[in-house]
């Protein structure tokens, strides 16, 4: 991987901008006489005043102790390469110089990726060296959509998977103490019959106008067990749907010892909510039976966990008007309802708290998972819910699995 940190004339020898022998003279003109080496290449018409100032801004940007999230990206730069391709890929373009494209990259050794990008961009890639994680935190953040219009980058939404669907978005992919700055557990589902939420968190709603999805497209909120980073968005939500004067009803669906805590959240959360709705709110109780989506012909199978040991907690499956399957364990340990959950689904999202399984703690860990890995046969498999090793582990390209982060997004129709 390249070097972070040059002085000016190392960065143009390194972009093949000037030929060693002009620069050595120049250098010596320089101290012969003084001034700035950018200015004397400019007087000796060596290099353009746009070269000098992109690698001013270069020196600056490397040179700085600003998280990659932080800096500011221009729009013309962000346009080189795609906000799909900067999450699938844990890439994203920093800034343009002359014919190079300046790119942030996690695997920075992986050829066949930088002649990808190279082939896309017209431009020669020079890799820069950062996390993975750190990329896909600086991606959301650069390709925000609320950020992308105030920019004039309105291209970003047609980039994102817009189809019909399904299309299951996360929300929160965080643990319960939201580590690597990630939001609490909240998956966004959007068939062609419903949208609705599978768990949510305290940051739901935030995080949902962060991703630009239409709160008042909600129908409901399948929850999983009664654990504050997995329900306490719920009056968030609820107060929103008053906000946008909501008529249409309202759906939770969960064991009844979820919702009832539910409810008494909402009363302690702002008294007198439950009066003032103006929308029917159904309280839908699954526990041991499927039970059907209102009004849709969509599917819920619940499956018992192991994770609280005073309340049933439930893993689903989700069947869909469009013939696919997805299935979400919450939170548990090993169990064998994990083989039956994942049976025969085409997406199965999957809680991976640690890396070692912990005695003590009831989730799962990576390494059980992967031994167990031909017991789960589903069509695709995403990690979710990672704490500070698992999250370390994956930048570092250590997860055969695929992990989740806030705001990818699973276009189901593509599979």
């Amino acid at each position: 991987m390249p070097q972070r940190h040059h002085k000016f004339g190392e960065w143009l020898l390194r972009f093949e901008l000037i030929a060693a022998a002009s620069l050595q003279d120049t250098l010596q003109r320089q101290t012969e006489k003084g001034g700035y080496i950018g200015d004397l290449l400019i007087e000796a018409g060596l290099i353009s005043a746009e070269v000098r100032d992109a690698i001013l801004l270069l020196q600056k940007l490397l040179g700085s102790s600003t998280r990659l999230a932080d800096l500011e990206i221009a729009p013309e730069t962000l346009r080189k390469i795609s906000p799909r391709v900067a999450r699938d890929s844990s890439v994203i373009p920093m800034l343009q110089v002359d014919n190079w494209l300046v790119v942030a990259m996690s695997q920075g050794d992986d050829q066949d990726l930088i002649a990808d990008l190279s082939s896309q961009t017209g431009l020669r890639i020079y890799p820069v060296a950062y996390r993975a994680s750190d990329i896909q935190e600086a991606a959301q953040s650069a390709y925000d959509p609320r950020r992308a219009i105030q920019a004039g980058m309105e291209w970003i939404h047609d980039e994102m998977p817009d189809g019909d669907g399904p299309l299951l978005t996360f929300v929160g992919s965080g643990d319960a103490i939201g580590t690597g700055a990630r939001n609490q557990t909240c998956l966004h589902l959007r068939t062609e019959e419903a949208a609705f939420l599978i768990d949510c968190g305290p940051t739901s709603l935030t995080g949902m106008k962060q991703l630009g999805l239409p709160t008042h497209q909600l129908d409901g909120i399948l929850l999983t067990h009664a654990h504050g980073d997995h329900f306490a968005g719920v009056p968030f939500i609820l107060l929103e749907q008053v906000e946008l004067k909501r008529e249409r009803p309202f759906w939770l669906m969960g064991t009844e010892a979820v919702l009832e805590i539910v409810k008494q959240w909402n009363r302690l959360a702002y008294g007198g909510l439950m009066d003032k709705l103006g929308f029917e709110l159904r309280w839908l109780a699954i526990e041991h039976e499927p039970r059907s989506i209102p009004g849709t012909g969509i599917m819920v199978y619940p499956f018992a966990m192991h994770h609280q040991k005073e309340r049933l907690c439930l893993g689903y499956q989700i069947h869909l008007p469009e013939e696919k399957i997805i299935a979400f364990t919450g939170d548990t340990a090993w169990n064998d309802n994990l083989e039956l959950l994942s049976r025969d689904t085409d997406l199965l999202i999957c809680e991976c708290s640690f890396y070692e399984p912990k005695s003590d703690i009831r989730h799962l860990a990576y390494t059980e998972l992967f031994e167990k890995r031909e017991r789960l046969r589903s069509r695709h498999l995403i990690l979710t819910h990672m704490g500070s090793e698992m999250l370390q582990k994956a930048s570092n390209g250590e997860i055969e699995f695929d992990t989740a982060y806030d705001g990818l997004t699973v276009d189901l129709g593509g599979k």
